[in-house]
């Protein structure tokens, strides 16, 4: 999976763009191919982000620009009046999974702080960096103060920046450290050595700071061009030229050359034609300062025997521009042009490369960036984004027993909807079109089975008294009956292949809901029980935890089948599997029936399965956090990091998962069968629509990867 960084600002203007441009090209160059994202883009006059554009043509990325950036700040600010911006965040996360896929390295960059959305989008940027899994890089403006303070400038930024980390630690975001960006140049060197020790006092790290350079600060001609509505009269193919300062030439010839600097844009109305002349002279001569371009103002312009005299004089090289507005709008309109950055202005992107290779501490971030170290964590929304996904990706049909309940008719209708799978419905017909009718649900496509008219009633009947033989041997009464119970009659599509999932229990009990599978679905071979785990989606991470909801009192046997069952769901959903049996005590330190159960546990684990990281015994707070797990198991590969969590009996799992879930405000999806041949999964009687479109997406994955 490829890694990624997310490039936002303290404030507009900061040159975020030009940042995350150079960080990706010096990314390239160490981890591969490198791909950008920008979730939420602001469209442009054609409706194109223009950031968006540069990083797509600078970066030579094949992906349409929908991809690249799915939402736009219009679409948000209507979304927020609403109170609906989630129905976004499905489209956001769905791009940033295909563009993962596609790259080594993702550099996705922030909002652009524009418009009546500014005072929300740094909640906006932190969300999404929580969201997509990738940790932040602060870019911060390092203007000088008006009176050259240097101390005190810096000081404003780094609190700023001090201010921003508070709140990124406060809602789990992780900051890799600082860009200074627009540094003045003449004291380049002095401003990063304030900011690296300022900003080291907060444990903040700084990453670099790069210095003002004109090139990347003050606009080009062509820019000047664009933003005035300006004719060209001469010196087309020399627009790309920068204009250093601008000076205003209403004075006498002789007094304008003397003002005249290299590289200085002239502002003199169209009829001074001595200026006109004195300027030509100068763009040609090899001792005097020559202008960068001349504007003629007020819509005037010399006669024409003085124009061909200056188109000849300067061989009609120098850009020579005419406004319609005067000479003091017009200096106020140029003084408001912002330098753009586009794809095909080489010099400026290449100017960008280099300052940050040179000026950045890109081995810092490159380690940060490529390293497989630490274990990648998902965040909730991530998690249930990648569970709708690769149920797409495979679609299965699965079956709803509970036809005429509301909340199940609203989730069959998103399922079919999001094409995440395709849905039976068991009830009478008419019951299940006139709830939907009142729900105002359309249902395209969804099959409806009466299970107490269908035709294979009685095929399902003969075919659950053949399973149950010989143990069993029920009536043919005992049997026609059952087949009219939603719940068997479903669990009777999975087991013949005319679904490849169930799930029930919005309405029923889990003994209801589980029985049928426990009778006649039987589970898999080797393994002794079927067992559930719960998907415990918190701020910043999901954890495995099993089994929390079917087996009360397992024996050390079980507990191992438990552990191996929960490692395997989990790299199933792309969780790497790190199991820790959990006890009252950690390592050797404790002795009992109970503990020696899970330290049997362990041993037949690594015993079945020498390919899982295991540890155990080991208590909650050493299986989770670092810092303990530092104290109590130094050498584990396991402790502080676990993904998967295995109680030693029902009563402490489901107190623990009901503890956590109200306690910290994770989000519980579950439970999840396993060890099942094929998937049935309960439902809470609580469970929202959202519960129950995840679990059905859940199913719809363990049908992906069970056998008949």
């Amino acid at each position: 999976m490829a890694k990624s960084i997310f490039v936002t600002a303290t404030q507009r203007g900061c040159g975020k763009t030009a940042v995350a441009l150079g960080l990706a090209g010096a990314l390239e160059r160490t981890l591969g191919r490198v791909g950008y994202f920008k979730p939420i883009g602001h469209a442009g006059p054609d409706g194109v982000d223009p950031d968006v554009l540069l990083m797509k043509e600078a970066l030579g990325l094949d992906q349409p620009m929908s991809e690249l950036c799915p939402v736009t700040i219009d679409q948000v600010s209507e979304a927020v009046a609403r109170g609906a911006f989630d129905e976004h965040e499905d489209k956001i996360l769905g791009a940033f999974a295909r563009l993962q896929a596609a790259y080594d390295v993702v550099v996705c960059e922030g909002t652009d702080y524009f418009g009546s959305m500014a005072s929300l989008e740094f909640n906006i940027n932190v969300a999404l960096s929580k969201n997509l899994g990738a940790p932040i890089v602060l870019v911060a403006s390092a203007a000088p103060a008006d009176d050259g303070d240097l101390v005190r400038s810096v000081g404003e930024t780094v609190t700023h920046v001090r201010a921003m980390k508070e709140s990124f630690d406060e809602q789990g975001c992780e900051l890799i450290g600082v860009v200074l960006n627009r540094v003045d140049a003449v004291h380049h060197r002095e401003i990063h050595r304030l900011a690296q020790e300022a900003l080291k006092a907060e444990n903040i790290r700084l990453l670099g700071s790069l210095p003002r350079t004109d090139i990347l600060e003050k606009p080009r001609l062509d820019e000047i061009v664009a933003a005035l509505g300006a004719e060209v009269l001469s010196g087309e193919d020399r627009l790309d030229g920068i204009a250093q300062s601008v000076i205003v030439g209403a004075m006498g010839v002789e007094n304008v050359l003397r003002r005249v600097l290299r590289g200085s844009l002239v502002l003199t109305p169209g009829d001074r034609e001595d200026v006109l002349l004195g300027l030509a002279a100068a763009y040609m001569s090899p001792t005097l300062p020559s202008p960068s371009g001349v504007v003629m103002t007020c819509g005037l312009e010399p006669q024409a025997t003085v124009r061909r005299l200056l188109l000849d004089m300067t061989q009609g090289r120098m850009p020579l521009l005419k406004v319609e507005t005067d000479t003091y709008e017009t200096a106020v309109r140029i003084s408001g042009i912002k330098a753009s950055l586009r794809a095909d202005q080489r010099t400026r992107v290449d100017v960008i490369r280099d300052l940050v290779e040179q000026n950045i501490d890109v081995p810092a971030l490159v380690a940060r960036s490529g390293s497989s170290a630490q274990p990648r964590r998902m965040t909730p929304k991530q998690f249930l984004h990648r569970v709708t996904d690769l149920a797409r990706k495979d679609r299965k049909r699965i079956v709803l027993p509970e036809g005429r309940e509301d909340r199940i008719l609203k989730a069959a209708d998103v399922l079919l909807q999001r094409g995440i799978v395709d849905i039976t419905l068991l009830g009478p017909e008419a019951e299940i079109h006139s709830a939907a009718g009142r729900l105002g649900l359309k249902l395209t496509g969804v099959q409806i089975i009466d299970p107490t008219k269908s035709e294979l009633r009685e095929a399902f009947a003969k075919r659950y008294q053949e399973l149950r033989r010989p143990k069993k041997n029920p009536t043919w009464e005992l049997a026609y009956d059952l087949m009219t119970d939603g719940n068997y009659f479903g669990t009777m599509m999975v087991k013949e292949g005319l679904a490849d999932g169930m799930v029930s229990g919005s309405i029923h009990t889990t003994a209801a809901t589980l029985r049928p599978a426990l009778e006649f679905v039987k589970t898999m071979d080797g393994v002794q029980i079927a067992s559930s785990v719960f998907f415990m989606c918190l701020p910043e991470q999901v954890l495995v935890y099993g089994d929390c909801a079917v087996n009360p009192n397992p024996t050390a046997e079980e507990l191992a089948d438990i552990a191996v069952a929960s490692a395997d769901t989990a790299r199933a959903f792309e969780i790497e599997p790190r199991v820790a049996m959990l006890s009252y005590s950690t390592g050797a330190s404790g002795k009992g029936e109970d503990v020696d159960k899970v330290r049997e546990a362990t041993r037949l684990v690594k015993e079945r399965r020498p390919d899982l990281p295991v540890e155990g015994p080991i208590q909650y707070d050493a299986a989770v956090d670092p810092d303990v797990a530092r104290t109590k198991l130094p050498d584990s590969a396991v402790a502080g990091q676990a993904t998967v969590l295995v109680f030693p009996d029902l009563n402490s799992g489901n107190n623990t998962y009901k503890a956590v879930q109200r306690s910290a405000h994770a989000i519980a999806v579950g439970p999840v069968m396993q060890g099942l041949r094929r998937p049935v999964n309960d439902l809470s009687r609580g469970a929202t629509v959202s519960d129950i479109v995840n679990t059905v997406a859940i199913t719809a994955i363990q049908a992906q990867r069970s056998t008949p």
